[in-house]
Formats: structure tokens, sequence, C-alpha cells
């Protein structure tokens, strides 16, 4: 069963998000960019701890049952990255990520 996790570079851990439902996270990709927001109203709310961004881009990937949403937020104090990975194992989807050629498992947004 995959799970939700967060991840915010440069850290070393990925942190299990239990308010996300995985079915849910993809689902919300699944929509496109404007179902993609509401999960950066979650983020800037909930993980950075901010009441609003200046701008954002949201770059999606999806391959198989793993996901991956990979934020670029400008806030107050400065750009933050965090990615929202729904995953078995997170380091694999963040791998596959990276190294994915096809752009056909990509959706890029931007907010702002």
């Amino acid at each position: 069963m995959s799970l939700v996790w967060i991840y915010v570079p440069p850290g070393t851990e990925y942190k299990r998000e239990q308010e996300l439902d995985p079915n849910q996270v993809l689902m919300i990709i699944n929509n496109g960019c404007e179902s993609i927001k509401s999960l950066l109203d979650y983020i800037v709310n909930n993980v950075l701890h901010q009441t609003r961004y200046v701008r954002a881009s949201a770059r999606a990937y999806k391959g198989g049952d793993d996901a991956l949403v990979h934020f670029v937020i400008n806030v107050d104090g400065g750009n933050r990255e965090v990615m929202v990975i729904v995953s078995r194992n997170p380091a694999d989807t963040l791998f596959n990520y990276y190294t994915s050629s096809s752009t056909e498992n990509i959706i890029e947004c931007d907010f702002g």
C-alpha cells in the first residue's frame, strides 16, 4: 500500500503525511493544475506554516502506482521546495522522477 510522504530539500528525511490520503493525492494529480492548487494551499498552510505565497510552480510526475509533486514556492522568506510523494518507497519514486525521460508522465503548473 502506498503512503503519502513529504520531503523538504535539502533535508535527508521523508516525513509521513497522515492527513493526506494516497488515493486523494493521485486523484488531484490526475485532475491537473486546478486540483494541484488545492494541494499547494495545503502545503503552504500546513507544511511551510505560511498564510500566503507570492508565486509557485509545480511539476507532477505519475508513474504506475507512484506519484510525486515537486513544488517551488516563493513565500515571504524566499523560495522553498517541497515534494509530495505517493509511494511505498519514496526514495525510488524520487529517483524515477529525476531519471524519467518521458514527458507524457509530467504535468507542469504555474500559480501566482
